[in-house]
C-alpha cells in the first residue's frame, strides 16, 4: 500500500486538478458534453472553499472540493486518478474528507450526485449518506439528456 499524504490545494495546483477531474469524469460523457471543468472553474472554487489533495509517490492521486458553512461540510467534485491502479483510493479520499470535516467542527457532510448514475446513490448509501432532496436539472448546462442532482447528507 502506498504512503498517502493529504494537503490543501494552492493556485499552483489548478492545472493538475483540472486534468485529474476531467480524466476522472470521463465516465459521465454519456449524459453531458464537454469537459467537467476548466481552470477558471477550479480557480473560482478555490475562492469559495478549497480542494483536499491526496498524494502518493509525489503525485496527486485524488481530490475533493470542500466548503464549510457553520457546522456543515459540503464535499463535491470527488475525483480519483483513473491511471492510479490502487483500489480504494476514492474511499480513502472520502475518509480523509470526513476526518477534515470533524477536525474543523463539522457535524454534517453534504454531497450532490447526478440522477443518471444510480450506482453513486448505493455507494454513498453504504458510507452512511441518506437522500435529502433534489435540485432542478437546469443546474447542469452541458447535459445532453434529462438529469438532476440528488442531495445526500450524513452525520459526522
Amino acid at each position: 500500500m502506498p504512503s498517502y499524504a493529504v494537503r490543501l490545494a494552492t493556485t499552483a495546483d489548478i492545472d493538475s486538478i483540472v486534468s485529474l477531474v476531467n480524466r476522472a469524469f470521463e465516465i459521465e460523457k454519456f449524459f453531458k458534453a464537454g469537459d467537467r471543468t476548466d481552470p477558471s472553474d477550479i480557480a473560482a472554487k478555490l475562492r469559495e472553499g478549497n480542494f483536499l489533495l491526496l498524494t502518493a509517490d509525489g503525485r496527486i492521486v485524488a481530490c475533493v472540493f470542500v466548503q464549510q458553512t457553520a457546522d456543515r461540510l459540503y464535499a463535491g467534485v470527488l475525483a480519483a486518478d483513473p491511471d492510479w491502479k490502487v483500489p480504494g483510493t476514492g474511499a480513502h479520499m472520502m475518509d480523509e474528507t470526513e476526518a477534515y470535516g470533524r477536525a474543523n467542527g463539522c457535524k454534517w457532510m453534504d454531497i450532490k450526485i447526478v440522477s443518471v448514475r444510480p450506482e453513486l446513490k448505493r455507494l454513498y448509501g453504504r458510507r452512511g449518506f441518506v437522500e435529502t432532496g433534489t435540485l432542478p436539472g437546469d443546474t447542469i448546462a452541458t447535459a445532453t439528456q434529462p438529469v438532476h442532482f440528488i442531495t445526500m447528507s450524513k452525520p459526522l
